[in-house]
């Protein structure tokens, strides 16, 4: 994952409700499970390994993130042990197959929560964060991008 995915995710992280943070994490994981099998048809094991260990962290955050008062929850922890079991069989064996067919079970995934985050009312996780502005501005031959952030941080009383 690049720099500026991780700066991205982190500022989408901050205004996001809690499915969008389900949203976020399948993204996260699918792109460290696709950075693994670059890695891995580049014959770069280290950073193959590296990527799917990530990929194993999000995993966690989604099976935290389940409510298990709900039957539901049940088939998604199914779901994220097999995509785990997986992760692990394509770290000792370096074959990419099974990993695409989990990035696949991802994006449906992401695109359920997608079409259902509209739903959820209950506003952003994260209270008292810095609002952030991106926009684009032209100068002469140029396109800049510029980011302003609230300059109101810290406490409020």
């Amino acid at each position: 994952m690049t720099k500026e995915q991780t700066s991205g995710f982190s500022y989408r992280i901050m205004q996001a409700s809690p499915t969008e943070l389900i949203i976020i994490l399948y993204e996260m994981l699918e792109v460290y499970l696709n950075d693994a099998v670059s890695y891995c048809r580049e014959d770069k094991i280290q950073e193959f390994r590296t990527s799917l260990k990530s990929s194993q962290g999000v995993i966690n955050e989604l099976n935290h993130a389940l409510d298990l008062q709900y039957e539901i929850s049940l088939n998604f922890m199914q779901i994220y042990m097999f995509i785990n079991r997986t992760i692990i069989k394509a770290s000792v064996s370096k074959e990419t197959a099974d990993l695409e067919r989990c990035i696949g079970m991802i994006q449906k995934l992401r695109n359920a929560f997608e079409q259902i985050k509209n739903e959820d009312r209950r506003g952003p996780v994260m209270k008292n964060t810095q609002q952030v502005y991106a926009g684009l501005t032209y100068g002469k031959g140029t396109l800049n991008e510029s980011f302003g952030l609230e300059s109101n941080r810290g406490f409020r009383v």
